[in-house]
C-alpha cells in the first residue's frame, strides 16, 4: 500500500516555526515577510535567516529595510575597459530592482583630495564600496577608514595593498603578465629589446603585469632585453611621442608590451618608424580598435580580462556581505582570455 503523502502543513514550515526559531512573535514574522510596518534591521535579519534555514517556500524580502546604496569609484579616464565595466554594473543592478542603488563617482587622478573626501564622507548611508583606485598611501588610509566603519569594500580590476582583508574582483594580473611574456617570447625569433608601456605604476594591476612579464622573460627567454616601463596614462599622444623617439634611437626593438590603453599612439609611431620585421605587439582588452589592428597584422594578440565577470563577482561579494545572498561568489580571480586575429569578430565587441 502506498503511504499517504504528507500534508501541506507538514511539508511547508509555518510562520509559528519561523517565529520560534527566530525568537520573535508570529506578528513580527508576518510584518517582515509581508513588509508591513516597521521592524529593526537586526530583527529582520533573524526572521529571514530562520526562514532560509527552514527553507520556507516563498520569495523572501531584503534583510535590510529601504534601499541599499552601493558606491562605485573609478577613474574618469574613458577607456573601453571602464566603459564595459560600468555598463556591466548598471545591467546587473537593473536586474536587482529598486532595492539597490548604484552611485558612480568618477575621480580625476589629479584631484586625489576630492576622491578621499568622497570615500570618507559619503552623501548617503553607504552599504558597500566597489573601488577601482590607485594603490598609494593616502587612498589606502581612506579605505581603511571606510572598513573601520564596518562597510564592505571590494577592490575591482586592480587590488590595493596594506588595507584590511577584503574581496578582490579581477584577474590574476601577475599571471596575465606572464602570459604576455610567454607570447612575446614564442612569437619573437631573434634577440633584441622589448619595450614596456604602462598606464601608471600607481595602479597595482599594471605593476603586477610588468612583474609577471619580466619574470617569465628572465626565466624562459633570456636573449630578450626588457627595457624599463614607460607610463603613458592611457594617453595616445604620450605613447606616440615616447615610442617615436625610442624607435628613432634604437634599431633592435623586437617586441612591445602595453599593459594599458594607448593603441592609437603606438600604431601611429609604428606607421612612421616601424623596424623590419614588425615588432611583436601584445596588449590588453578586446576592443574594436584592437581587433582592427590585429586584422592589419599590427597586434599579435590581446589579453582580455572580462570586466563583465568582474562586475558580477564584485556585486555578489557586496550583496553576500550585506546578507542579501546566502553564498559568496566562487573564490579566486576571474579568468582572462587570450584573443588572436583568428577568433575575434569586431562586430561583437562593445567598445
Amino acid at each position: 500500500m502506498t503511504p499517504a503523502a504528507p500534508s501541506r502543513s507538514a511539508r511547508t514550515p509555518r510562520l509559528a516555526q519561523v517565529a520560534e526559531l527566530a525568537g520573535v512573535s508570529e506578528s513580527t514574522v508576518d510584518r517582515v515577510l509581508n513588509e508591513r510596518g516597521s521592524v529593526s534591521d537586526s530583527m529582520r535579519l533573524r526572521v529571514i535567516a530562520a526562514a532560509r534555514q527552514l527553507e520556507l517556500r516563498r520569495v523572501l524580502p531584503s534583510v535590510h529595510h529601504g534601499v541599499l546604496h552601493i558606491d562605485v569609484v573609478m577613474s574618469n579616464v574613458n577607456t573601453p575597459h571602464y566603459q564595459r565595466l560600468e555598463a556591466a554594473l548598471m545591467s546587473q543592478v537593473q536586474m536587482l530592482g529598486t532595492r539597490v542603488s548604484l552611485h558612480r563617482m568618477f575621480w580625476d587622478e589629479k584631484d586625489e583630495a576630492a576622491l578621499i573626501r568622497f570615500l570618507e564622507h559619503p552623501p548617503h548611508p553607504r552599504a558597500g564600496l566597489l573601488a577601482f583606485v590607485r594603490d598609494v598611501p593616502p587612498i589606502r588610509l581612506a579605505l581603511r577608514h571606510v572598513q573601520a566603519q564596518g562597510i564592505p569594500v571590494v577592490t575591482v580590476t586592480s587590488d590595493v595593498t596594506q588595507i584590511a582583508p577584503h574581496p578582490y574582483a579581477g584577474i590574476d594580473n601577475f599571471k596575465a603578465g606572464r602570459a604576455a611574456g610567454y607570447l612575446v617570447g614564442r612569437f619573437t625569433h631573434r634577440p633584441g629589446s622589448v619595450l614596456l608601456y604602462v598606464a601608471s605604476t600607481d595602479f597595482g594591476d599594471h605593476r603586477e603585469r610588468v612583474a609577471g612579464f619580466r619574470k617569465v622573460i628572465h626565466e624562459r627567454f633570456p636573449h630578450l632585453d626588457v627595457r624599463e616601463p614607460v607610463a603613458h596614462h592611457d594617453q595616445p599622444d604620450m605613447a606616440h611621442a615616447s615610442l617615436d623617439e625610442l624607435l628613432r634611437q634604437r634599431d633592435d626593438v623586437v617586441a612591445i608590451y602595453d599593459t594599458g590603453s594607448a593603441a592609437a599612439g603606438i600604431a601611429k609611431a609604428l606607421r612612421k618608424r616601424a623596424p623590419t620585421p614588425m615588432p611583436v605587439w601584445i596588449t590588453h582588452e578586446a576592443t574594436r580598435e584592437h581587433a582592427e589592428l590585429m586584422a592589419r597584422g599590427k597586434i599579435a594578440a590581446v589579453i582580455d580580462q572580462d570586466p563583465e565577470a568582474q562586475a558580477i563577482q564584485a556585486l555578489q561579494y557586496i550583496l553576500h556581505q550585506r546578507g542579501e545572498l546566502d553564498s559568496p561568489p566562487p573564490a579566486g580571480p576571474t579568468r582572462f582570455r587570450i584573443i588572436t586575429p583568428e577568433d575575434v569578430d569586431p562586430g561583437e565587441l562593445l567598445a
